[in-house]
């Protein structure tokens, strides 16, 4: 597939020259160094190259970095240099990387360095987009003078079809009639259908919602109960502690460059690279433009000739509509027997509806009497948990009295005794656990 066109704007001239620090070189020998200054000139197709990143090596060591300006050129100034081999890099975003290598840099010298873009110029994909769109506006124009031709050809069947179509009116009116009694009745089937449904609906929300609430009573009543059990048994353990202890009672550089230049020109790439993003966009709209109005032109031409088949077709069209009237008719007909039939079924669901709703409120009624029931059960539990509230007080007490350390073989009595409450009450409240239990059970 060719590629469009990327048209890229004009950048921000600007010109950078950058002072790499001084690299020092030991070498065996004394070599004399001097500073110097040379420029690149980066080119691709004959055109400047804006915004590349030139840098310069010796070995390792970058000793010189800069960035091309609006005429493709970067001048770098290297303070200290000894006539060291060295190489020139350059590199953008939009071209392959090239490299100049084993080179003794002189001063005042200029370099020239072609890129090899990575895809086709601006203007060879101007020049496609612009054929493109000429062949397409081409194209939408014949289409134009042929939706004409067919247009008229399609006024010309149209008047012959219209004679036809009289023909077949008063098998319509007929028609039209039978279906519209045909309608009513089975618009008033579907509507006792819907309230029969919407009934049974309900009805089977209601059940749904009343077996709900009593399991949710009934996992209540159980946690309840198992809760309690729980604490009777750490009553238990503690009562089994305190006796224990009452038992036993005792009282108790050139890098900077580098990394500068190649921040500048990284950002310099990037804006290009946005501008080429936004130059391909309005191509791609044009074009897109240019297919639409063409799309446009084909289907309406597809539209005149779909009516001129069909305007051509006209008589024989209406000839097939009598007949089709006459089946329609027949249609009708069978169509009023079925309402009839559906009528009778949504009276039958009617009945069933309005005894799911009865089944309903009497699962509602059983509901509130259990309500009640355990209304009164939680009135016993109040008594229950009142004087399980005095009894933890009166351990508190014994408690407070013990630890004073005075008359344990008396307080040790106190004890038992409390201890006997809490085992009653303990045995109360499973009685009454047990009265809950039964109680949900029979609504079941």
């Amino acid at each position: 597939m060719k590629k469009f066109l990327i048209l890229i704007g004009v950048l921000v001239s600007g010109q950078i020259s950058l002072h790499a620090k001084q690299t020092p070189i030991h070498t065996a020998e004394s070599t004399q160094r001097e500073a110097v200054t040379i420029s690149i000139s980066v080119t691709a197709n004959g055109v400047a190259v804006k915004g590349a990143f030139v840098k310069i090596t010796t070995g390792t060591v970058t000793i010189g970095a800069g960035m091309t300006d609006d005429k493709g050129i970067a001048t770098i100034s290297i303070a200290t240099y000894g006539k060291q081999i060295s190489n020139i890099t350059v590199t953008h975003a939009m071209y392959r990387d090239e490299k100049m290598i084993d080179q003794v840099l002189e001063n005042g010298r200029a370099y020239t360095i072609t890129l090899k873009s990575k895809g086709e110029t601006a203007e060879e994909v101007t020049t496609e987009s612009n054929e493109k769109i000429k062949e397409i506006e081409e194209k939408t124009q014949r289409s134009e003078q042929k939706t004409a031709e067919l247009e008229k050809e399609a006024a010309e069947s149209a008047k012959e079809k219209e004679e036809a179509i009289k023909r077949q009116e008063d098998l319509r009116k007929q028609r039209e009639e039978e279906e519209r009694l045909a309608k009513e009745k089975q618009a008033q089937a579907d509507q006792k259908m819907t309230e029969a449904q919407k009934n049974m609906t309900e009805a089977e929300r209601q059940k749904q919602e009343t077996e709900r609430q009593r399991i949710a009573k009934e996992e209540q009543i159980n946690a309840d109960a198992k809760r309690r059990e729980e604490e009777a048994k750490r009553r238990e353990q503690e009562a089994a502690e305190r006796a224990k202890n009452l038992e036993n009672s005792i009282p108790a550089d050139a890098k900077e460059q580098e990394a500068q230049a190649r921040k500048e020109a990284e950002q310099k790439q990037k804006e290009q690279s946005n501008e080429a993003k936004e130059a391909e966009r309005k191509a791609k709209e044009a074009e897109e433009k240019a297919k639409s109005e063409k799309n446009a032109q084909k289907d309406k031409e597809e539209a005149a000739k779909e009516r001129a088949e069909a305007e051509k077709d006209g008589k024989k069209d209406a000839e097939k509509q009598a007949k089709a009237e006459a089946e329609a008719k027949k249609e009708a007909e069978k169509q009023q027997k079925e309402a009839d039939e559906k009528q009778k079924e949504a009276e039958k669901l009617q009945k069933e509806a309005e005894k799911a709703k009865e089944a309903a409120a009497k699962e509602a009624e059983a509901m509130k009497e259990l309500d009640e029931k355990l209304k009164k059960l939680d009135e016993e539990q109040k008594g229950i948990d009142d004087e399980r509230k005095s009894l933890k007080q009166e351990q508190k007490k014994l408690d407070d009295k013990v630890k004073k350390g005075k008359k344990l073989d008396k307080l040790k009595e106190e004890q038992v005794k409390l201890d006997e409450k809490n085992k009653k009450l303990d045995e109360k409240q499973q009685k009454l656990d047990e009265k809950r239990k039964k109680t949900i059970k029979k609504s079941n």
